[in-house]
This record gives structure tokens, C-alpha cells and sequence, in this order.
């Protein structure tokens, strides 16, 4: 989802020592920061969470400690490092006492993955309460297998709606007949917090004879969630029947539910619709709709949307005009050259970059030339990167010559994109250049460059670079090493066997002891934009390391006068990257944080490129988005403020400020 790139150095490197502070005395852990021994403890327990190890099997013995909050704490690492064996260790704390350490195991063995853990979490239910069920089929989801799914679909007849609704969710992460008929069934749910879920969930199952009508009746709901994420499963479902249904929602209160239906409509790639969605692109008081249907319109391609697009690119907002040029590129193709050199003079650099990389997608082969001065000669890495993509797009048998040098552009984001056009093109003839290009000696950022060349040798089954594959799997990046083995595996060569949890204990560094911030309870910010303040609180007691990194990083001025360079209508806006372009990070990484909470409306996450590769980038949820709990850190909540959210626009700058 979320645009960032792997970095190696490690959180606690640059955040230092930390006196304990004042505001962590009424946070949950108080008792344990009172003593020595307990400060202690809660180093150990965040350098062990910290590298992705156990210390040899010490961690395991916090399980058994006399405080409850310690046996939490040890849960909540474990569960972060997500090793299928430790499951053994966490199922019985299932019987612990406490409730708190029990909820701390459910999570941590649905973490874990490992589905030994399904049959316990079943027994466990016995005498529980609703929260601590809802909590066992939120495991049971993320298990999987038909156990865990047959105990989803019971509990969706719960008397508890809490229940039902989590059952819901964990079904949508089990794709089958049997969760799609038990789905339909619960549809109907008198709970709206239910049958918005269950609305999700369907889009994730196979397509039954009713499930198309099932949700089309949904969109008459009175409350906005249940309409939004019916229309939204009704156009990843692609049923074509509802069009007339959906279209009727453009006119809908809620931009939510507004942005949902129109989103749909490009997935149906209704004809019928251009017009409507022209007339949103034209005339709606919401920029995240107008952007919406103007991206609808780019999906659908009809030459009709034209003059509407048109009027997109001298839209008040950056996002409209971004998706303008897009449409225009994919609506007329080579006939919307003109436009896109308009977008190019544009007063945005994110419009710009955008109607350079438009020359590709509309294929406007005259342009290679243009595009090559481009991609060897701006100052500017946007734009290059933009133009290498355009390149890739491009049918013309001079581009492939012209791809090979720019594998050795300075800046990692515009080798990337030379990598992926190469790969576009399919040309063999540059894997000697990609091989080359992945041993040269660069800077930190340029793993990117290798995850890259990896991906597109795998794809052309490049079987002279077997020997680097073979290397490339046993990586420091897990990402390359994931990457070099589907590709060996594509290419019917064994890979080897990658490095596990002895290669991590191996490389453990007890001499980062002191440098881990401690936990700091409830803390306050205010992220002030420049279409106004959205206040937000700070949970550094769930999300230890990513609140403090945040909070440094605010208190130096890190954040001063950056952008908003992603808004997704509905779903998020992302902001915190020093570049801009959505690849930049702060110099270091910070390990994932992932606990109970859940991305609801308006909760504060941390983007990433893949597991514990967060760094600076933030993002603020529009709506709920269940895919993200379990993946993303969740570090904070807005507390005041979604007006804002919602007006926020790509290229809008902000700062953050630490209230306390």
C-alpha cells in the first residue's frame, strides 16, 4: 500500500538515550519504570523486540514472570516477531489469569500464523466474554483453514454484535463457498457495525447467485457505511447489474459513500456512467470526489469524458489534476499530447511529474527523444524517474538502447524506474546491465535498485543470472531474499535455504542496551497543516519506539513546511517524506509495532515498504480499513480534526507540534 523504501540502519541509533518522563508515570507500565529491576526488564524486552530475537529462548522466561504487565510486554514481542514455532511458548498463557496477558496471547498467536494454535483459541472461547471472542475470531481469521472458518461462520449468529462483526472480518481474510454462504446470511444483520463488515467481507468471496442483489440492497441503508462498503464490494465484485444503483449514489451526502460508488463505476468500466462521472468531475463541492471520477473516467477510457478532464487540469486541486491528465493520456492516447504538455507547465511538481510519465501512457512515440533528455538531464529525480517510466511504456525500438544508462543515475529512485522499464520492455538484451548494475557499489537506499533487478530477472526467467539469484536469497533484505527465491523457484531451480532465527541471533547486538525510549503512556500532538490543525493522541504505551521516533523527529523540525504527497479519497493521506515523491525516509528504520488496535476512522499509522521498514511517513485513515489492522503500526488517533483530513490535498505542506 504504502510507498517507502528498506533502509538498514536501526531505530534506537538515532533516538538515543531517554531520561523516563514525566507524562510515562500514569501510563500503563508506571509500576515497572518505578524500580531499576523493572526499567530493566523493559529494556531487555524492546532490544530483544527490537532485533527480531529471543536472546536464545530468554525472552520465553518473562512468560512466567510474576507481573502481569511484564508477561504482556513479552507477549506483545513475541507476537512481533511472528515466528511460526513460538507458538508452542505463547499457547498457554491462553489460561493465564489475567485478562489482559490472555488477550495478548489470542493476538499474539494470530500474529504468529501458526495454525497448531486454532484448537486452543476454540477451547479457550469457553466462559469468555464478547470483547475476548470478538478478539479470538479476529486470531481465528488470520489463522485460516476450515476449523477456524467453520467457528467464524457460527459465530456470526453471536448474540453479541461485537461477535458477529469480528467473525466478519476474520471471514474476509478466508476465501471460500462456505464464507460467502455464511455471509450472505448474516447480511441482514440488524447491527449496522455488522453489516457494513459483512458488506466488506464480501468482496473478498467467490461471487454466489444472490451476493450481487445482496448488496445492491444495501445501498438504501440509512447509515453511510453500510452504502459505502456495499458499493465498494459491488464494483470489486464486478457486478454490472447495479450501475443504475450506483449511479444514483453520485449524488450521495456522504463523500465517502460518494467516492465508493464512483470508484465502483470504474471498476464496472460502465459506459453509461461517463456522463454522470463527467458531471462530478465538473460540478462536485468534494475535491476527493471530483478526483475519484475523474480516475473512474481514466479507467473506463471513453473519448467522452474528454471535455470533463479537460476542465479537471485547471481544477483548484492538485489531486483533480493529477487524475485529469491521467484520464486525458488513457481517454485519447496519442490526441492528448497537448493536454499533457499543459499539465507539464503546471505550478505543482507532482502534476508535472505526472504528465511527464503521461507521454508513455498515451504512447506518443515522438516523444522518446524528449523523454530521454529528460530521464539523463533534469535536475529535478521526479521528473527523471517519471520520464525512465515513460520510456517503459513506450513502443519504440530506439527505447531499449536508451534504458541501460540510467541504471547508473545517483539517485536510487530513477535506477528503480529504469529497472521496472527495462522489465516492461522485456529486453533480454539488457540483463547483462541489470546484473551489473546490482553488484555496483552504491549507497544504502539503492536496495531498491536490487529488489528491482531481482524482480525483473525472475520475470524474464533470465537463467544466466542464476548464480546471482542463488546470492540474492540469502539477502540481509528479506524483501530480495523473497524475491530471488519465487524468482529461482519461477525458473524451476531450487533456492537455498534462507537465513532464519539463527541468522538473526547470530547478528543480536546486546550494545544498543540503553538506546530504546521507554514506554511514555498517553502523549499529545497536533499536526498543523495548511488547511488547518488536526489534533491527535498518541499511544506510547502500544506503539513505544514509533511515538518516541515521532516525537523526535517533530521536536527537531523534521517535519517543518513537508507535504501531503499522497491522498487516496476515502482511504488516506500520507505525509512525512523529506523527498516528497513518497520514497524518502528519515535515515533509519523502526521496527513494526502492530497490536490490538484496529484502523478505524481517523487512526494514525506508519507507512512502510514491507515489515519493520518504517521510518518518518505517516498516514491518517479516511474510514475504517480492516486489511490494514494486523499489518501497519497503528501509533495514535485523531481526537479532533477529520474536517481537515477530508480537505487535506496532495502537495499541501504541515508540521507537527508536540503538546504533551
Amino acid at each position: 500500500m504504502i510507498k517507502r523504501h528498506l533502509i538498514t540502519l536501526a531505530a534506537g541509533a538515532l533516538l538515543g538515550a531517554h531520561a523516563l518522563p514525566a507524562h510515562a508515570a500514569g501510563g500503563r507500565y508506571a509500576p515497572l519504570l518505578a524500580s531499576t529491576a523493572g526499567q530493566d526488564t523493559l529494556r531487555n524486552l524492546a532490544l530483544w523486540e527490537d532485533q527480531r530475537v529471543t536472546d536464545n529462548g530468554r525472552i520465553f522466561e518473562y512468560l512466567r514472570d510474576g507481573s502481569p504487565l511484564v508477561r504482556r510486554r513479552a507477549l506483545e514481542a513475541i507476537g512481533r516477531m511472528q515466528e511460526p514455532e513460538d507458538a508452542a511458548r505463547v499457547i498457554p498463557s491462553l489460561k493465564d489469569s489475567n485478562p489482559e496477558v490472555f488477550r495478548e496471547a489470542v493476538f499474539a498467536l494470530g500474529q504468529i500464523g501458526n495454525r497448531d494454535a486454532v484448537q486452543p483459541l476454540l477451547t479457550a472461547r469457553a466462559g469468555r466474554g464478547a470483547d475476548d471472542v470478538a478478539l479470538i475470531a479476529d486470531a481465528l481469521g488470520k489463522l485460516g483453514g476450515n476449523e477456524a472458518e467453520e467457528a467464524l461462520v457460527d459465530m456470526l449468529r453471536d448474540f453479541s454484535s461485537a461477535v458477529r462483526g469480528a467473525a466478519a472480518l476474520g471471514l474476509a481474510r478466508n476465501r471460500t463457498e462456505t464464507a460467502a454462504g455464511g455471509l450472505l446470511l448474516a447480511i441482514h444483520d440488524p447491527d449496522a457495525a455488522v453489516r457494513w463488515k459483512v458488506a466488506y467481507a464480501l468482496e473478498k468471496q467467490p461471487t454466489l447467485p444472490r451476493t450481487c442483489q445482496s448488496l445492491q440492497d444495501c445501498l438504501g441503508a440509512s447509515e453511510p457505511l453500510v452504502r459505502a462498503y456495499a458499493a465498494r464490494s459491488l464494483g470489486k465484485l464486478e457486478c454490472h447489474g447495479a450501475e443504475h444503483s450506483l449511479i444514483k449514489l453520485l449524488e450521495d451526502e456522504n463523500p465517502g459513500v460518494a467516492v465508493n460508488a464512483v470508484r465502483a463505476l470504474g471498476e464496472l468500466k460502465s459506459k453509461n456512467a461517463v456522463h454522470p462521472l463527467s458531471a462530478v468531475v465538473m460540478t462536485h463541492k468534494s475535491a476527493d470526489v471530483r478526483a475519484a471520477a475523474a480516475e473512474a473516467l481514466e479507467k473506463i477510457g471513453e473519448k467522452g469524458a474528454r471535455d470533463a478532464l479537460m476542465q479537471g487540469l485547471i481544477d483548484p486541486s492538485v489531486l483533480v489534476r493529477t487524475h485529469s491528465v491521467r484520464g486525458l493520456a488513457a481517454c485519447m492516447g496519442e490526441r492528448s499530447e497537448m493536454f499533457i504538455d499543459e499539465a507539464r507547465r503546471d505550478g505543482s511538481r507532482l502534476v508535472r511529474a505526472e504528465a511527464i510519465d503521461c507521454y508513455g501512457r498515451a504512447g506518443i512515440v515522438k516523444r522518446t527523444g524528449e523523454l530521454d533528455r529528460i530521464a539523463t538531464g533534469d535536475r529535478d529525480p521526479m521528473m527523471r524517474a517519471a520520464a525512465a517510466s515513460a520510456l517503459g511504456q513506450i513502443k519504440d525500438p530506439a527505447v531499449p538502447s536508451l534504458l541501460p544508462p540510467l541504471l547508473r543515475d545517483p539517485d536510487f529512485t530513477v535506477a528503480a524506474a529504469a529497472v521496472d522499464a527495462i522489465g516492461a520492455q522485456a529486453d533480454r538484451t539488457a540483463i547483462p546491465a541489470l546484473m551489473e548494475a546490482y553488484y555496483a557499489p552504491r549507497g544504502r537506499e539503492f536496495v531498491d535498485v536490487q529488489l528491482a533487478i531481482v524482480r525483473v530477472l525472475g520475470e524474464m526467467g533470465a537463467a544466466e543470472a542464476e548464480s546471482l539469484l542463488v546470492e540474492a536469497a540469502t539477502h540481509e533484505d528479506y524483501r530480495v531474499r523473497d524475491a530471488a527465491v519465487e524468482a529461482l523457484t519461477h525458473m524451476n531451480r531450487t533456492p537455498p535455504d534462507a537465513p532464519g532465527r539463527t541468522f538473526r541471533e547470530l547478528s543480536y547486538d546486546r550494545s544498543r542496551r540503553k538506546q530504546l525510549a521507554p514506554p511514555s503512556g498517553t502523549r499529545h500532538a497536533v499536526i498543523a497543516t495548511s488547511r488547518g490543525d488536526i489534533e491527535v493522541e498518541l499511544f506510547g504505551d502500544d506503539a513505544i519506539q514509533t511515538v518516541a521516533n515521532f516525537i523526535d523527529l517533530a521536536k527537531r523540525g523534521f517535519y517543518k513546511d513537508l507535504t501531503i504527497h499522497r491522498v487516496v479519497p476515502n482511504f488516506v493521506i500520507q505525509g512525512g517524506d523529506p523527498r516528497g515523491d513518497g520514497s524518502g525516509d528519515s535515515g533509519y528504520t523502526v521496527p513494526a509495532e502492530v497490536s490490538r488496535h484496529q484502523y478505524g476512522e481517523g487512526y494514525l499509522g506508519i507507512a512502510d515498504a514491507g515489515k519493520d521498514t518504517g521510518s518518518c511517513q505517516w498516514f491518517i485513515t479516511m474510514s475504517p480499513q480492516p486489511h490494514l489492522s494486523g499489518r501497519y503500526t497503528i501509533f495514535g488517533r485523531v481526537t479532533k480534526g477529520m474536517d481537515v483530513v477530508w480537505k487535506i490535498d496532495r502537495g499541501d505542506t504541515f508540521d507537527v507540534r508536540v503538546t504533551e
